[in-house]
């Protein structure tokens, strides 16, 4: 973990989470505010004020009102809510100026969205509630990548090209060429985003999930399953997995023989909404078949 530290500290500034971020961490960590104190935080960045409203006008995130301004959005979202779903545009924002040649960023992104979108059907489905944190943790469980090709792009591309000829572990190959793997980079930076300790336990532990504190376990599977299947998500080729990691999980076991299929339909409908309402103009340049 020291190495991985060390790998993002001369480029921590860049990464760094914007000020409006750390701003409205400060208000929910006081005892008495209101909506109108977040408000005025939060119209100091009009991107996020814009993207904050579409979020909460989508039905995708469970908001069926209509709703014109601000106030009403975070009044519709909770701040709770507010946190994960800020969490999740400041992050595209923050890793948008990556150049193209170097690494694939909108691909790298529909396929994070796509952990978010099965995470939060795993748990919805599993009748877990509230089911949008699930969507922030599958989206930024990999995190890491981005990081890495940041600073070391052509060794990180040839260790994930590696890792898919060999058909190996990618977190080995990382290791071999750089000491580390994403998953200590990703928890790094959650570390250097000040992030929950959630947020660090799911992106260090959703490869072995078993590993992750007792209190986090339970969404830890469930990434570790999104991680899963949106690898190759193919109907019918996870279900021994899925039926594995839900055998002592009394709330897991609601999940529905047919929960790939479900989860299939769920992305298939829903990722490039979700993409362009996080990201606008985005899905106008990405090829469907577009790969990080």
């Amino acid at each position: 973990m020291k190495a991985a530290r060390e790998f993002i500290a001369d480029i921590a500034e860049q990464i760094s989470m914007p000020d409006v971020y750390m701003e409205i961490r400060q208000l929910i960590a006081k005892k008495k505010v209101n909506i109108k104190d977040y408000v005025k935080v939060i119209e100091k960045d009009s991107v996020l004020s814009k993207r904050l409203i579409r979020i909460a006008n989508s039905h995708y995130f469970g908001y069926p009102d209509r709703v014109e301004d601000l106030y009403q959005s975070l009044s519709l979202i909770g701040i709770m809510q507010l946190h994960d779903l800020m969490l999740t545009s400041l992050s595209l924002r923050t890793f948008a100026s990556i150049p193209e040649q170097i690494f694939n960023l909108e691909a790298f992104w529909k396929y994070s969205v796509q952990c978010g979108i099965a995470a939060r059907t795993i748990a919805q489905y599993s009748q877990i509630f509230p089911i949008n944190p699930y969507f922030t943790l599958g989206l930024l469980h990999e995190i890491g990548h981005a990081v890495m090709f940041i600073k070391q792009p052509e060794l990180s591309l040839q260790a994930v090209d590696e890792s898919k000829q060999q058909h190996c572990s990618v977190t080995s190959i990382e290791h071999e060429y750089l000491g580390f793997d994403y998953t200590e980079v990703g928890t790094a930076l959650m570390k250097l985003w000040h992030l929950p300790e959630l947020y660090q336990q799911i992106t260090t532990f959703h490869l072995y999930p078993e590993q992750a504190g007792k209190e986090h376990q339970q969404a830890a599977k469930i990434i570790h399953l999104a991680h899963m299947f949106c690898q190759n998500p193919v109907a019918g080729q996870y279900q021994a997995e899925f039926k594995k990691l839900a055998e002592n999980d009394r709330q897991l076991k609601n999940m529905p023989a047919n929960i790939d299929e479900i989860i299939i339909k769920e992305i298939s409908v829903n990722t490039d909404t979700i993409l362009n309402m996080l990201w606008p103009n985005c899905t106008q340049k990405l090829s469907s078949q577009g790969s990080w």
